[in-house]
C-alpha cells in the first residue's frame, strides 16, 4: 500500500462519517425550519380570514358597502394578503378589492360552505369563510345560515423566499463546519502520514542495502513503537548481515579448502561408475559363458542319449536312457528359465519380429507337449477362429515359450479332462491386430489367495515342502515379462476344483496377403462322418472340415453309424474319421471297419495317439483302414491326408509342385568345428547318420585352412574356442574365400544373449543353431542352406517322382547265401565270449523281430520314411551284435537306401529284409538254441586257443 493510498483512506475514514452526520443534521434542521415557516404562514392567513369574517358581519348585515370596503382594504394591508371578495347570501359577488384570484375555481358550491375552507395552490392560499348574522355572535351560537361569504387570497411567495434563505443559510453553516473539520482532519492526517512516509523511505533504503538508515522517532503512541521496531529490525538485520558476511567468508574459505576433496570424490565416483559398468559387463559375459558352459555338456548328454535310443537296447537300458533324456530336458528347461529371467532383469532380451504362421506355432507347441499329456489321456484341442489371420509378424520363439509355459502348466495341474487353446481377434485396426490366446483346463483350479501369488519370481501356488507339483516358479514370471515386452497383457480366471483359464494377448501386424496361406475349399461336395467321443475334439474336427467345404455328420459310435446307414437308409459318407484315443474296446471298431469297407465301400481314417500301442495302428490298417494319423494332428497334415484319400487326382498336382523344393544329392560335404570333443563327436555322428561327408576339427586355425583348401557345402562353427574363436575364424574365411564363392557358415552356440546373434551376422555367419542340437532342426538347416533332401526329411510323395538317374546298386541276394542265417560263434565273439550276454542279446532280437517287422511294413505302407529309417537303423544296430550276418547286411542295405534317398530300390531291399527276418524266425523255431549255443561256445573256445598258439609261435 503506498502512502497516498493510506492518506486518502485515512481522510475518507475521518471525513465521510462527519459529512454524513452533517448532511443528516442539515436536512433535519432545514426541514424543521421550513415546516415551521409554512405552518406560521398558514396560521396567520387563517387568523386574518376569520377576523375579517367576524368584522364584516355587521356591515354586511346592514348592507354598508363603504364600511365593508374600508374593512376589506384594511385586510389587504396585512402581509401576504392579495385580494378580498365578498359574496351575498345568493353567492353572488357583492364587493371585491385587489386583483383577481390566481387559483382555480372552487371545487364545491359556495352556499354549501358553512365553515372556513382552504383551497391551496402552488402560488396562493384561498380561504372561503362564511359570515353569520351579528346575533349569532352575541349568542355565541350559529342559529341561522350564513348571510354572506368572504374570500381572502394570500400569496406565499414571501414565505418561499424565506424558506430559500433558510436553506442557504443552513447550507453555508454546514460548509463552514465541513471546512473546519477538513482542516482539522488534514492536520491530524499529516501527524500520521509523515511518520509513515519516513518509515516507508527507511524500509526502502534498507531493502536496497543501506543498513545504516534509521527512522526519526518523533511520533507518539503506536507510531512511535512502530518506528522504534523498524529501527530495531534494521539493527538486527545489520547484525545478521555482518554475521552472515562473516559466515560467508568462512564458508568460502572452507569451500576453497574442500575443492580438492570434492575433485577427489568426483574422480572416485567416476572410477566407481566405471567399475559398475565393468561389473555389469562382466555379469553379462558371465551370463553368456555360463550359458555356454552349462549347455555344452547338456548338448553331449542329450545328443548321445538320443543316438543310444537308436541302438539295440534292453528294456532296462531303454528305461535308463528315457530317464536321462527326460531329466536332461527338465534341467535344460530350468536353465533356460533362469537365463531368460536374468536376461529380462538385465534388459538384454530382444524380440525377433518376423512373419510367422501363428496356427503352425501353436500346433508345434501342442505336438511337442503331446507326450506329457497323452499318458493322462488328456484332450488337447486348438480352436483357431476363422477371422484370425494366420500369418502375423511376431517373435515366434517367445510366443512359443509363453505357450509352452501355459500349456505345460495346464497339463501338470490337470489330472483328467481337456485343455482347450482358443485363438481369436480381440481388436483390429487396419493391419494392426491384437490377438488373444486363452488356455482353458479342467484341472485343480486356484483359490483367490493362490492367484495373487502367481506372476511373481520363484513363487508357486503351493510352496510347501509337501507340494505335489514341482517347478522353479519362473515360468509365469517370464511369460508375463515376455507378453508385456510384446505389447500385450496376461491374466487368469480360476476357481478352485473347477479349472483355470490363462490368457494373453499380443499386438502384431498382419503379414502381406501374398504371405497368407490360401483358404482351402478342397472338400466341397464331400461327406465326412466323425466318430469322436470327446466333445472338444469333435467340435475342432467339425470346425476344420466345415471350413474346408466338407459336410460333417457326427456319430456317437461306429455301431450307431452303421445302423443309420443300414436301417434308416441314410447315404454312406465318403469318408469316416474314427478317433480311438478315447475308446477302451476297439474289437468292435475292427469289425465295423471291415463292414464299412466291404458293404459300403467307405474310406476310413483312424486317429490314434502317440501313446497307443503300435500294434493298434497295424491292426487297423490290416482291417481295412485307409490311413492312420497320430494325434495331435496339424491342420495342414489333416487337410492333405483328407485330400489324398478323397481326391487323389488333386494330390498328384500338389506333389508335382513339391519337386521344386529341393533335389536329392548323394553327397553333401560339411565341415564341423567345435573345441569340445563330445560335441564335435555328436554333431559328426548326427551328420553321418544322414549320409553326409563330415570333416571335423577342434580349433579355428585349422578350420580356416580347411575351408580355404576344400569346397564344403556347409560349415558348422562353434563360437567359443581357444586362441581363435568362431567369430574370428568366420572373418578370416570371408576375407580369404573367392569373390564368386560363399560357403554358408552356421553358428553352433549356447549363448543366451540376443546381441550375440547380431555379432554373428556381422562377422559373416549366415545362421545359427542353439545347443543342444535337435536332429530335426539340423535337417531343416541342412535343407535350407544346401537345398538337399536328406534322409527322413524328404516326403515320400516327393521322392517317388525323383529322377532315378543316380540309383543305388540293388542288394545281391546270391551274395547273402554265402553267409549263414545264424552264426552264433560270431555272436559269442561280439560278446567277448560271455555266453549269458550272447544268449540275452540273441533272445532280445528274436523277441522283437516280429514287432519290428510289422512296424517296418506299416511305416512303409504309410510312406513315413523318417520313422522307417529309425526302425531299420535300430534293427541294423541290434543285428550287428547277435551273430545274424545276413540280416545285418540286409538291414544295412535298406538303411543306406533310406539315407541316400534311392527310394526306387527300397521295395526290393525291404523284400530281402523281410525274407531274412522270416528265415531267422524259422531257424529259431526249428532249433534248440541252448544246445547250439553250447556247441558254438566250444568252437569259439577252440578258435581262441588256436589264436593264442599262433601268437606264441610268432
Amino acid at each position: 500500500m503506498n502512502s497516498s493510498g493510506l492518506q486518502n483512506r485515512l481522510l475518507f475514514i475521518s471525513l465521510i462519517p462527519v459529512f454524513i452526520l452533517g448532511a443528516l443534521t442539515f436536512s433535519w434542521f432545514t426541514y424543521n425550519d421550513l415546516t415551521q415557516q409554512q405552518l406560521a404562514f398558514s396560521e396567520r392567513s387563517k387568523s386574518i380570514s376569520n377576523q375579517l369574517a367576524d368584522t364584516l358581519s355587521g356591515p354586511v348585515s346592514s348592507k354598508s358597502k363603504d364600511l365593508s370596503e374600508a374593512l376589506m382594504r384594511r385586510a389587504l394591508n396585512e402581509r401576504d394578503a392579495r385580494s378580498v371578495r365578498v359574496y351575498d347570501s345568493f353567492a353572488s359577488l357583492w364587493l371585491s378589492s385587489g386583483p383577481n384570484p390566481i387559483g382555480p375555481r372552487y371545487p364545491a358550491s359556495i352556499t354549501d360552505t358553512i365553515s372556513l375552507t382552504l383551497y391551496e395552490s402552488q402560488e396562493t392560499y384561498r380561504y372561503l369563510v362564511p359570515i353569520f348574522h351579528p346575533d349569532d355572535f352575541i349568542l355565541n351560537a350559529t342559529l341561522s345560515n350564513p348571510i354572506a361569504w368572504v374570500e381572502l387570497e394570500f400569496d406565499n411567495a414571501n414565505t418561499r423566499v424565506t424558506q430559500y434563505q433558510t436553506i442557504l443559510f443552513n447550507l453555508l453553516i454546514l460548509l463552514f463546519i465541513f471546512a473546519i473539520i477538513t482542516v482539522i482532519a488534514l492536520y491530524l492526517n499529516r501527524t500520521v502520514i509523515d511518520p509513515v512516509h519516513n518509515m516507508i523511505r527507511a524500509v526502502g533504503e534498507i531493502r536496497e542495502g543501506n543498513l545504516e538508515v534509521r527512522v526519526p522517532t518523533q511520533s507518539k503512541g503506536e507510531l512511535r513503537e512502530l518506528e522504534e521496531g523498524i529501527n530495531a529490525m534494521a539493527e538486527t538485520i545489520k547484525d545478521a548481515y555482518n554475521e552472515m558476511q562473516t559466515s560467508v567468508d568462512q564458508a568460502t574459505f572452507d569451500l576453497r579448502e574442500t575443492l580438492e576433496t570434492i575433485e577427489i570424490q568426483n574422480i572416485e565416483l567416476d572410477m566407481a561408475r566405471r567399475d559398475a559398468q565393468q561389473a555389469n559387463q562382466v555379469k553379462t559375459e558371465f551370463l553368456a559363458n555360463m550359458s555356454h558352459e552349462i549347455r555344452t555338456p547338456l548338448n553331449g548328454i542329450i545328443g548321445f542319449a538320443r543316438l543310444l535310443t537308436r541302438s539295440n537296447l534292453t528294456k532296462k537300458q531303454e528305461d535308463y536312457i528315457s530317464t536321462i533324456l527326460s531329466s536332461s530336458q527338465v534341467l535344460l528347461t530350468i536353465i533356460n528359465d533362469v537365463l531368460d529371467f536374468c536376461k529380462i532383469e538385465a534388459g538384454k532380451l530382444m524380440l525377433d519380429q518376423r512373419s510367422t504362421n501363428l496356427r503352425v506355432a501353436i500346433e508345434e507347441v501342442c505336438t511337442m507337449l503331446a507326450p506329457t499329456s497323452q499318458p493322462k489321456t488328456l484332450e488337447i484341442v486348438s480352436l483357431f477362429y476363422d477371422d484370425v489371420p494366420e500369418q502375423l509378424v511376431f517373435d515366434p520363439l517367445r510366443v512359443k515359450q509363453v505357450l509352452t509355459n501355459l500349456i505345460s502348466n495346464a497339463i501338470k495341474f490337470t489330472p483328467e479332462g481337456s485343455i482347450v487353446i482358443r485363438t481369436m481377434i480381440e481388436q483390429q485396426k487396419g493391419n494392426k491386430v491384437i490377438v488373444r490366446v486363452s488356455i482353458t483346463d479342467t484341472g485343480i483350479g486356484l483359490t483367490k489367495k493362490q492367484q495373487k501369488a502367481l506372476f511373481q519370481a520363484f513363487a508357486q501356488a503351493d510352496s510347501s515342502t509337501a507340494r505335489e507339483f514341482g517347478g522353479t516358479g519362473l515360468g509365469l514370471v517370464i511369460s508375463k515379462r515376455l507378453v508385456e515386452q510384446m505389447g500385450g497383457d496376461i491374466g487368469l480366471e480360476s476357481e478352485k476344483d473347477k479349472g483355470s483359464t490363462f490368457w494373453f494377448n499380443i499386438k502384431s501386424e498382419v503379414a502381406p496377403a501374398a504371405q497368407q496361406p490360401p483358404k482351402h475349399r478342397g472338400l466341397e461336395g464331400c461327406s465326412v462322418g466323425v466318430i469322436e467321443p470327446r466333445e472338444m475334439s469333435r467340435l475342432a474336427l467339425n470346425h476344420q472340415i466345415a471350413g474346408w467345404g466338407g459336410e460333417v455328420q457326427e456319430y456317437a459310435s461306429t455301431k450307431e453309424m452303421l445302423i443309420q446307414w443300414t436301417k434308416n437308409k441314410l447315404p454312406a459318407n465318403n469318408l469316416v474319421i474314427i478317433d480311438i484315443a478315447g475308446m477302451t474296446d476297439t474289437n468292435d471298431v475292427y469289425k465295423h471297419i471291415i463292414h464299412m469297407k466291404t458293404k459300403f465301400h467307405c474310406k476310413v481314417l483312424v486317429l490314434t495317439s502317440s501313446s497307443d500301442d503300435d500294434n493298434i495302428n497295424t491292426k487297423l490298417l490290416e482291417k481295412g483302414a485307409d490311413y492312420s494319423l497320430t494325434k495331435p494332428i496339424r491342420n495342414a497334415v489333416l487337410y492333405q491326408t483328407l485330400i489324398q484319400i478323397l481326391k487323389p487326382e488333386s494330390t498328384e498336382a500338389i506333389e508335382g509342385t513339391n519337386l521344386k523344393l529341393g533335389t536329392n544329392r548323394s553327397e553333401v560335404s560339411v565341415l564341423a568345428v567345435d573345441d569340445n570333443s563330445a560335441n564335435l563327436k555328436l554333431i559328426a555322428a548326427l551328420l553321418e547318420s544322414l549320409g553326409i561327408l563330415v570333416t571335423s576339427t577342434n580349433n579355428g586355425e585349422d578350420a580356416v585352412g580347411l575351408a580355404i583348401e576344400n569346397d564344403y557345402d556347409l560349415i558348422f562353427m562353434d563360437i567359443q574356442m581357444p586362441n581363435m574363436d568362431g567369430l574370428e575364424a568366420t572373418r578370416q574365411i570371408r576375407r580369404l574365400e573367392a569373390t564368386d564363392k560363399h560357403v554358408p557358415i552356421i553358428a553352433l552356440t549356447a549363448h543366451a544373449l540376443a546381441e550375440e546373434r547380431d555379432a554373428m551376422m556381422a562377422a559373416g555367419m549366415d545362421d545359427y543353431l542353439a545347443k543342444p542340437i535337435d536332429e530335426d532342426q539340423l535337417q531343416r538347416t541342412l535343407f535350407k542352406w544346401t537345398g538337399a533332401l536328406l534322409g527322413s526329411n524328404v516326403k515320400p510323395t516327393t521322392l517317388e517322382h525323383e529322377s532315378e538317374a543316380d540309383s543305388f546298386p540293388p542288394v545281391d541276394s546270391d551274395a547273402l547265401t554265402e553267409y549263414e542265417v545264424v552264426d552264433l560263434v560270431s555272436g559269442l565273439e561280439k560278446a567277448n565270449g560271455k555266453l549269458s550276454l550272447a544268449k540275452d542279446m540273441f533272445a532280445m532280437l528274436i523277441d522283437t523281430l516280429a514287432k519290428d517287422q510289422e512296424q517296418i511294413n506299416n511305416q512303409y505302407q504309410q510312406g513315413d520314411y523318417k520313422a522307417l529309417l529309425e526302425l531299420v537303423h535300430r534293427l541294423h544296430g541290434a543285428s550287428a551284435y547277435c551273430g545274424v550276418p545276413r540280416l545285418k547286411m540286409a538291414s544295412y542295405n535298406a538303411e543306406t537306401i533310406l539315407k541316400q534317398g534311392f527310394y526306387a530300390q527300397l521295395e526290393d531291399a525291404l523284400f530281402v529284409l523281410n525274407d531274412e527276418i522270416n528265415n531267422i524266425v524259422h531257424w529259431s523255431e526249428d532249433n534248440e538254441i541252448d544246445s547250439i549255443f553250447d556247441k558254438a561256445l566250444k568252437v569259439y573256445a577252440h578258435n581262441q586257443q588256436q589264436k593264442k598258439t599262433v601268437l606264441t609261435l610268432q
